[in-house]
């Protein structure tokens, strides 16, 4: 270009006391641009040559019908070097190489137009002041150009393709240390508490989730690997708060208990002949046993693998009926003992049932009675392990 040549520079600032979308509008109209089209190719672009070549007067006319719709312009000596800027990690220009300091910020980037390398750009002790309007320059020569002149050859932007951004190796604004959250750390320390006490593991779980929610929307803090961390502890410790152990069953030391003859409010020889005749039907050698003993069989009895049941009255009234009920259990056919300490009186506890879950434990419900028998309420269940014991087979209540 020649010495006598000028180009014009749209900063990108607005003149003082005009509204931003009022002048975009304005100046897109005057572009023949559409506002988004206006915006992407020209004002974030900014500061930028939007004309060059012009002579002296053309330039200052222009610059002052662009003030004159509320954006800052400036007119440049038009010379052959070029840069560009880059801010907010967006490249913009390109510019006048004697305008760098005037319109570069701290913390910019230049480079030069057709360069491959980015620099960090350094105030100077004193900026440069901008351009003082050219001698010689007559107002009447701002009237002389139209805009509508002026339209025509600046509705785009100088044709410039900017340099590639700047490699891994350019350099860059260091990055801001960050610091690690104490809610992380306290989520972390309340999930090792739970592994101790386990029934402590809601409260952390629900103190780690937190902490992650908290964490999520605030990328400067560290700790989200800690806070996923506690909430995996915790859950963990509440899936063993929740897996209580299984009740142990407590090993009685083995008690011979033989039978008693049946025990009955009338005279013996009714026992023997009226009530016998009204038992259940033996069915193996184990009711057999029991009708030695002289007890009267219910008929309700269970067997599982090598493990049986049968419930037996050991009392009866003069009609012969039930007035205390016992349950009778036997392993591989031998009699090892009675399910209940005592035998259940109709009168205040009935014996409503029991079952024989496997081999190895037995279920027994049993109902409190008031004075009248029909009137059972509050029931209770005891469970009963059979037990391989020092003297062989026995009894266990589960706890």
């Amino acid at each position: 270009m020649g010495l006598d040549h000028r180009c014009l520079v749209l900063s990108g600032r607005l003149l003082d006391g005009l509204d931003p979308a009022v002048v975009h509008e304005r100046m897109a109209a005057a572009f023949g641009m559409e506002m988004a089209g206006f915006r992407e190719r020209v004002f974030s672009r900014s500061p930028l040559i939007i004309r060059r070549g012009l002579d002296v007067d053309a330039a200052e006319a222009q610059a002052a019908q662009l003030r004159g719709m509320g954006a800052e312009a400036d007119v440049w000596p038009d010379g052959d070097r070029l840069i560009w800027l880059r801010r907010d990690n967006q490249v913009r220009g390109p510019l006048p190489e004697a305008a760098l300091s005037h319109y570069a910020e701290t913390g910019d980037q230049w480079c030069h137009d057709g360069g491959q390398t980015w620099f960090a750009w350094e105030a100077a002790a004193a900026a440069e002041p901008p351009p003082l309007p050219l001698e010689g320059v007559a107002p009447e020569h701002e009237e002389a150009h139209s805009f509508g002149a002026f339209l025509p050859e600046a509705s785009e932007p100088v044709s410039h393709e900017p340099p590639p951004l700047p490699a891994s190796t350019a350099p860059a604004p260091a990055p801001s240390k960050r610091r690690f959250s104490t809610a992380a750390v306290f989520a972390a320390l309340f999930a090792v508490l739970a592994l101790l006490w386990h029934p402590l593991s809601p409260v952390a779980l629900l103190v780690a989730l937190c902490a992650l929610v908290y964490l999520y929307p605030r990328p400067l803090l560290r700790g989200r690997a800690v806070a996923v961390i506690a909430v995996v502890l915790s859950a963990t410790a509440l899936v063993l708060w929740m897996q209580k152990p299984a009740a142990v069953p407590v090993a009685q030391p083995y008690v011979p208990r033989p039978l008693k003859p049946l025990s009955q409010s009338a005279p013996a020889t009714v026992a023997a002949t009226q009530c016998m005749a009204k038992t259940a039907t033996p069915k193996n050698d184990e009711d057999r046993f029991l009708l030695t003993g002289q007890r009267l069989l219910t008929g309700r009895a269970q067997r599982k693998g090598d493990t049986y049941v049968a419930e037996a009255a050991v009392s009866v009234d003069e009609q012969c009926q039930p007035n205390a009920l016992q349950l009778y259990v036997f392993h591989n056919g031998v009699f090892i003992g009675t399910a209940l300490d005592t035998a259940t009186h109709l009168a205040n506890t009935k014996l409503t049932d029991f079952d024989l879950v496997d081999d190895q434990h037995l279920r027994v419900t049993l109902a409190q009675c008031s004075d009248k028998p029909a009137s059972c309420a509050a029931t209770t269940v005891r469970q009963i392990a059979v037990l391989p014991g020092g003297g062989g087979w026995t009894l266990g209540e589960m706890k």
